[in-house]
């Protein structure tokens, strides 16, 4: 756990995946905030229940999005793999993380239809809380996930919902090369909460996929060879994760390696 010399290159030392189970059977996912508008035909949500997530402080579920919960709890699993590099130097362990804005209070929002000009403001002020802003926030998600975990380093988000997994991947490699950190957490989480950005999914790249929710982790350390993060397929695959999807891909693929 030294410092990395200048060129070298990251080595997977530590993955897993949050991902919904074989036994959960592709389904049709319709939102309950656009009247049937929104459906998806083959979606596989995962079955959990938000409050009942095991994090380590229950203080934070009003102001955390699902995905920021689904990012919190893969990358716990890391705690073990990481504690070597924090006891050295928290401030020389990155993270890296491909999430996309949370939802805004389409709840909320919805009972606002209708509302006359002379009772907006009352009514807003009701029906809004000011912590659901928190949610909305990408950088939430991993800041508080760090904090969990006590990682005081360099912090990067990528929100580019087509390749914000790979820019996850490729600062990090950055990042270990140029001996900026002696760890690089690279993460990711999709959920099912915002409609609209399933929407947009559906239409652009999904082709047919079973959409998925899900989280990826994977901690890169120094001495590896040169990774190719863009040379596997990751059109013609069974699933989609969103922009977790590179990365997700690639734990799958090293999972399947494994138990061969």
């Amino acid at each position: 756990m030294t410092g990395c010399k200048r060129g070298d290159m990251g080595r997977i030392q530590w993955c897993d995946a949050l991902l919904p189970g074989e036994d959960i059977p592709a389904g049709e996912f319709i939102s309950e905030y656009y009247d049937g508008k929104i459906r998806l035909e083959k979606a596989r949500a995962l079955p959990l229940i938000d409050r009942q997530a095991e994090l380590p402080d229950r203080r934070v579920y009003r102001s955390m999005s699902r995905a920021g919960i689904l990012l919190s709890l893969v990358c716990l699993k890391a705690r073990e793999e990481l504690s070597g590099f924090l006891r050295q130097d928290p401030f020389r362990v990155g993270i890296y993380c491909a999430i996309e804005n949370g939802p805004v209070d389409f709840a909320s929002t919805k009972q606002m239809v209708g509302v006359p000009g002379e009772a907006f403001a009352e009514t807003y002020k009701k029906l809004f809380n000011p912590k659901m802003y928190l949610r909305q926030l990408p950088n939430l998600a991993a800041s508080q996930m760090g904090i969990f975990l006590n990682i005081l380093g360099p912090l990067h988000v990528f929100n580019n919902s087509l390749y914000g997994s790979l820019h996850a991947l490729q600062q990090a490699e950055l990042d270990l090369a140029d001996d900026r950190v002696n760890a690089a957490l690279i993460c990711s989480a999709f959920s099912f909460e915002n409609p609209l950005i399933l929407e947009r999914t559906r239409r652009s790249v999904l082709k047919g996929r079973v959409l998925c929710e899900g989280s990826g982790a994977m901690l890169l350390v120094p001495g590896g060879e040169e990774n190719t993060w863009h040379d596997m397929d990751y059109e013609n695959t069974g699933e989609y994760f969103g922009i977790s999807h590179q990365i997700i891909s690639q734990i799958m693929k090293r999972r399947t390696q494994h138990d061969n």
